[in-house]
């Protein structure tokens, strides 16, 4: 189905599968001392629980001007995938696995990563890849029905967010760097710093600071910069674990659109955000309300097991005309 003008976009989702033997393994042997900060490596950020198949169903009920769904994959595969298309819930077509070494063509030897910054740097590099697309982690879904207009208005990037400066948390992060220089310890690599520095990388003394919804990309503008500055590049890449040191592409993105006067920039949306077991009732009461657009589960494999039962059986409910039923079959075991 296609929106009334015939634009379609697709829509990438990187994802992981962090209980994978293999997986562990590899990123075990790439584990080196004090130099990687601990939340580039907890256990919760490489976990799946499902959330990419309420992800994908979301995107086909909600979405109907999404033309391929890519899932941008480290040698996986998620297990019931192809259960969408075997089971009529979409075309055969409409759901693409892509690999690692297919986005880091010419740039292979930057392989193996485990970094979402990394990964989101060469997400352009898809093959076919629509000139706008839409950008999702994993445990992002859409909550209710969205429109293309929600992203882009007459080829302005439409981005939610609000305006911060740059000198209080420029100035905490050098804290952090001397501290490191002196003592050793590790500087997280914050999501709010990474967004600070691909402000700060064109010059911008304040950046427009976005939080946990699917984000409008301009492929060609982010292409072109990167290749424009091939350093900057092979920085942002080289890193096999978040670093302090690079820049959130997303933002380094949206900041380029800014400064072309390419954005429409409004407030910050409300978001069905699961965020720890005190949230889980009113994530489950806003599955239902039409005014959230966007929603996101993070670390639901933190929650106690009741919880997790709980929740995965509402996005169940929600979703189960779009789900595969070895999924459906799970929740409610």
């Amino acid at each position: 189905m296609k929106q009334p003008d015939g634009k379609t976009l697709d829509v990438v989702i990187a994802w992981v599968d962090g209980d994978d033997p293999r997986l562990k393994q590899k990123r075990e042997a790439y584990k080196s001392g004090k130099s990687v900060a601990s939340e580039a490596v907890t256990a919760t950020r490489f976990a799946s629980d499902d959330e990419i198949y309420y992800n994908i169903a979301s995107i086909i009920k909600y979405v109907p001007f999404c033309r391929h769904i890519y899932v941008v994959t480290d040698q996986q595969r998620p297990a019931f995938i192809d259960e969408f298309a075997k089971q009529n819930i979409c075309s055969a077509d409409k759901i693409r696995i892509i690999d690692h070494k297919d986005i880091f063509s010419g740039y292979e030897q930057y392989l193996p990563t485990f970094n979402t910054r990394s990964i989101e740097t060469m997400i352009w590099n898809i093959e076919g890849l629509s000139a706008h697309f839409i950008y999702m982690n994993d445990d992002f879904f859409f909550n209710q029905p969205v429109t293309i207009n929600d992203f882009l208005d007459n080829e302005k990037l439409i981005i939610h967010g609000h305006w911060r400066k740059n000198a209080a948390l420029n100035a905490k992060l050098n804290v952090r760097k001397s501290r490191f220089k002196l003592f050793g310890t590790p500087i997280q690599p914050s999501h709010t710093v990474a967004q600070m520095l691909s402000a700060k990388v064109l010059g911008m003394d304040r950046f427009f600071e976005i939080h946990h919804y699917p984000h409008i990309i301009d492929k060609n503008i982010l292409k072109n910069h990167l290749l424009s500055n091939p350093d900057f590049l092979i920085e942002q890449i080289k890193y096999k674990f978040r670093n302090v040191a690079q820049v959130n592409p997303v933002t380094l993105m949206n900041h380029l659109k800014i400064k072309k006067d390419e954005a429409e920039l409004k407030p910050n949306i409300p978001v069905n955000y699961l965020k720890n077991k005190s949230s889980v009732e009113d994530f489950i009461v806003t599955l239902e309300n039409e005014t959230v657009k966007y929603g996101c589960i993070q670390s639901l494999d933190l929650l106690e097991p009741d919880l997790q039962k709980k929740v995965s059986q509402a996005m169940t409910h929600k979703f189960s005309a779009y789900l595969p039923r070895s999924v459906v079959k799970n929740s409610s075991e």
